[in-house]
């Protein structure tokens, strides 16, 4: 029963992960991501935080209500993720006398990224210029990988 236990609790654990993190969701939320999004505004820029599910950025762009797009200045992408393989090389020794032993070891390892791919780790923040976007709501159009295009609404505050 016990095992029972732990597999409901890492599947419980697990799914949270995969959830949206942010405040503003998507209008129709695509499938097979969890997108969400923030903003902050600064003296002169729109800061915009978009937690993609752990994929990567394809596209996105403001669209004011003239129907006029506008593209981020700045974007900071989050570091690449996925798997990777670790390598080592060891070294040990032992003197062993009479009272008992004694172990010394170094080591080096390196890790190498497996797969480029679509994945990242962490959010995605992005930089308008205020005096381009204007005054809130704002319709924040989001394409990322392995998904469909989404909106997400960015409301004043």
């Amino acid at each position: 029963m016990n095992g029972a236990r732990g597999l409901l609790a890492l599947a419980v654990s697990l799914s949270a992960c995969s959830a949206a993190t942010l405040p503003y969701k998507p209008e129709s939320p695509p499938p097979g991501g969890a997108i969400s999004a923030d903003y902050m505004i600064l003296i002169d820029r729109l800061r915009v935080e978009i937690d993609t599910g752990g994929y990567r950025l394809e596209d996105v762009q403001i669209v004011k209500a003239d129907g006029a797009a506008v593209r981020p200045q700045t974007i900071e992408h989050p570091p690449p993720g996925g798997s990777s393989i670790g390598f080592g090389i060891g070294m040990g020794g032992a003197n062993v006398g009479r009272g008992g032993g004694v172990g010394v070891g170094t080591g080096v390892g390196v890790d190498v990224p497996v797969g480029g791919g679509s994945r990242v780790q962490g959010n995605t923040v992005l930089y308008f210029a205020l005096d381009q976007v204007g005054l809130a709501p704002w319709r924040l159009n989001v394409k990322i990988a392995s998904t469909n295009p989404a909106v997400i609404i960015l409301p004043p505050r």
